[in-house]
């Protein structure tokens, strides 16, 4: 059943995706490179639930063990990842050090922004000048988008969470050439902007 799933990614605290170093065969997270799929990911048929099993595949298969995850939905828009092998201990990332499944508490980096297939489109389309133009409201041409720490987005001033925004930045997938947007965001702030995005 899984085989027929949607992909999914993970996005760590620290704004970087979880990845799988082929070389080394091992975990690790990046700043994800804009239309390339991580070297991780899992198949799900529905993460807005409460808890759903998941189990981490690498795009180039080696020996490493992977001990398969329970998530659990926090109110935040963000999940834990427990080992379902009844150790308790939490899949985790550690900043500048790798990524490991010994936390025995869900502290802020032990929680992860599920990224869809759609989010990954979409990032991938804000984040490149040359594919997108963003503007705000005065017609200025603001930066590209740049994910950060804390499961944000950044463009130019504007800081915003990734989970409270997920259905504004997933519709921006289909945005073919040529065409233009409005892409309405709720800042850090608590502010409502609208920004236009128009796809080259």
């Amino acid at each position: 059943m899984y085989f027929a799933s949607s992909r999914f990614w993970l996005l760590d605290f620290f704004g970087h995706v979880v990845d799988h170093d082929a070389l080394r065969d091992c975990l690790f997270s990046v700043s994800p490179p804009p239309g390339r799929y991580p070297g991780l990911f899992f198949f799900a048929d529905d993460v807005s639930t409460g808890q759903f099993p998941v189990i981490l595949r690498k795009i180039v298969s080696l020996p490493m063990p992977i001990p398969p995850l329970q998530a659990s939905r926090l109110n935040t828009g963000l999940v834990t990842l427990q080992r379902s092998d009844g150790t308790g201990r939490y899949l985790r990332s550690v900043e500048n050090d790798g990524i490991d499944f010994q936390a025995t508490e869900a502290k802020d980096w032990e929680h992860f922004f599920i990224l869809s297939e759609p989010m990954m489109h979409a990032y991938a389309i804000l984040s490149q000048e040359a594919v997108s133009t963003i503007t705000d409201d005065a017609g200025v041409t603001m930066p590209s988008l740049v994910l950060a720490q804390g499961h944000k987005g950044r463009i130019g001033d504007y800081s915003f969470s990734l989970a409270a925004n997920l259905p504004a930045l997933e519709a921006l997938s289909s945005l073919e050439p040529g065409h233009t947007v409005p892409l309405t965001l709720r800042t850090d702030q608590g502010r409502k902007i609208t920004l236009t995005i128009t796809r080259s």
